[in-house]
């Protein structure tokens, strides 16, 4: 039972203590009684409930059991990644002359902000009639970035969409370019792989990456294994595939009007469900969980995070992720859910 119909909430559902700090799991309930379940520990999607083409209620995001289990995760298992998600190269940019070193956690370059991560944070949280709000502060240098930054997430769901709102504040000039990590399969309890999901790209190009996943700063037009143009499963795509990895840990620009559009639909007949996701962010990344351990397995869920493109601080060409001093940063990530 997902939850009661007819009328919207946020409920504390789970508790525990960390580094004496309280960690709570909340539960935001659509007046569909479908519901999502967001944790302050990393401002974490932990859950999403929603049903199939038969009426079953089934949670269709990849987590642990437990949230205790998120203290020891690393996969970003429905993580908040910032400051700046996916990869940096040689963990360092420059900005206004002056040279920023970042953490080294992926080799010799950056990813997901290192070891000091909004993943592991443990926000301040408020409810706000139907909007959880989740609040912290990222000190001038942690991870190497510049900045003391105030930063809010505000989570709702409502009319079947999950709505996910970045807001943030730096008192000096910064890079900032946040993502939700959730790992979505909407197959629930049928144990499908995601390769057998279709999805479609509203996108003509893609960003070429070297063995590394660092974009080598050229965006090429999407062809063969890349082109989601039109529905088609994920899994017969990566067999044109000719690099490596199996699956896809690729970054499509997305066609930017300044607001808010559907980048990526996917569908899993079996169930019925499908889900469009729609950002004003310029781009989306679609990994299909090629590196997933410990509870989960390769390509148990696929990742659709609208973002900035990676290593955009040193790709002069690829769309400005600053902040400002004295402005604020405001976007947007939209997840719908109905049936095909």
């Amino acid at each position: 039972m997902c939850g009661k119909s007819g009328i919207n909430s946020i409920t504390k559902e789970e508790r525990l203590c960390c580094n004496g700090k309280d960690v709570i799991l909340f539960r935001i309930t659509d007046k569909s009684g479908a519901y999502a379940e967001v944790t302050n520990y990393g401002a974490t999607l932990v859950s999403v409930c929603v049903p199939d083409k038969d009426g079953n209620m089934e949670n269709i995001v990849l987590n642990y059991p437990n949230i205790s289990e998120y203290l020891t995760d690393t996969c970003y298992l429905g993580s908040t990644i910032g400051r700046f998600a996916n990869r940096i190269a040689n963990a360092q940019f420059k900005l206004n002359g002056k040279t920023y070193g970042l953490d080294k956690n992926d080799g010799e370059n950056s990813n997901h902000s290192g070891y000091s991560g909004f993943h592991q944070k443990i926000f301040e949280a408020e409810i706000r009639e139907d909007v959880l709000a989740l609040r912290t502060h990222s000190p001038d240098g942690e991870g190497g970035f510049p900045g003391n930054m105030e930063v809010e997430i505000h989570f709702s769901f409502q009319n079947n969409i999950l709505t996910i709102k970045y807001i943030a504040q730096s008192d000096t000039e910064t890079v900032f370019n946040p993502t939700c990590h959730a790992y979505f399969n909407l197959s629930s309890g049928r144990k499908k792989s995601v390769l057998q999901h279709e999805l479609k790209i509203n996108s003509a190009e893609y960003l070429e990456t070297d063995n590394n996943f660092l974009p080598t700063g050229k965006i090429m037009p999407v062809a063969g294994a890349f082109d989601f143009t039109q529905y088609r499963s994920i899994g017969e795509m990566a067999t044109k595939k000719q690099d490596v990895l199996k699956g896809f840990n690729t970054c499509f620009p997305i066609p930017d009007n300044g607001k808010p559009r559907p980048m990526a639909s996917v569908k899993e007949l079996t169930s019925g469900r499908a889900m469009t996701v729609s950002s004003d962010m310029p781009g989306i990344l679609l990994y299909t969980g090629d590196y997933l351990c410990g509870n989960h397995a390769p390509f148990d869920g696929l990742c659709l995070e609208a973002q900035f493109y990676p290593d955009a601080p040193n790709q002069k060409h690829f769309p400005e992720c600053t902040i400002k001093p004295g402005t604020q940063y405001e976007h947007i990530i939209l997840i719908s859910f109905n049936l095909i």
